[in-house]
């Protein structure tokens, strides 16, 4: 569960923290972190230890940090796994839009973020150099040529009625 996961990652780094401060570091509600610490006392991923009557230490135990490690193994796998799907995705659009005999470009419309440098290293492969479109630049229309990856649904919805527009994300 991600969210025991970031509650975990924080208390690795702050034994000596409050609620409050693991709710607005990891963007949970105040009852849902008060929800999760209880559990995974329960579970004996961490233990609480009284400083004051107002301060509290999270100790992360033993199998608390298994348990972090186990979900941190997990997220990276499936990641990994999300990279694999979108770089077949790209290579079968990709092969289908070059079998069609009129792939010019391949447009990436998007922001400069992780998902555009998987595009980017698959392309690569493909020995295929985008053209790089940002939605802030409002005039970019695709040209009936153009084979556009789009990978944020804003950005797709801001190109709907053109052929060859694809958001990725939602392929795989």
């Amino acid at each position: 569960m991600e969210s025991e996961y970031q509650i975990l990652s924080h208390l690795q780094d702050n034994e000596i923290t409050t609620q409050r401060k693991i709710s607005k570091r990891t963007g949970l509600s105040l009852g849902a972190v008060n929800i999760l610490l209880k559990k995974m006392v329960r579970k004996g991923l961490i233990k609480v230890e009284k400083l004051n009557t107002r301060t509290v230490r999270y100790i992360l135990t033993p199998k608390g940090m298994k348990e972090k490690t186990r979900l941190t193994y997990n997220f990276v796998r499936s990641s990994y796994q999300q990279i694999l799907n979108i770089n077949a995705a790209v290579e079968e659009l990709v092969a289908e839009h070059l079998s069609e005999g009129s792939a010019e470009q391949v447009v990436l419309y998007g922001p400069d973020d992780e998902v555009e440098q998987i595009l980017k290293n698959t392309l690569r492969g493909l020995n295929i150099k985008p053209v790089i479109k940002r939605p802030e630049e409002d005039n970019f229309k695709p040209e009936p040529d153009q084979l556009t990856l789009t990978w944020r649904y804003e950005d797709e919805e801001n190109l709907t009625g053109y052929n060859r527009v694809f958001n990725i994300l939602s392929l795989v």
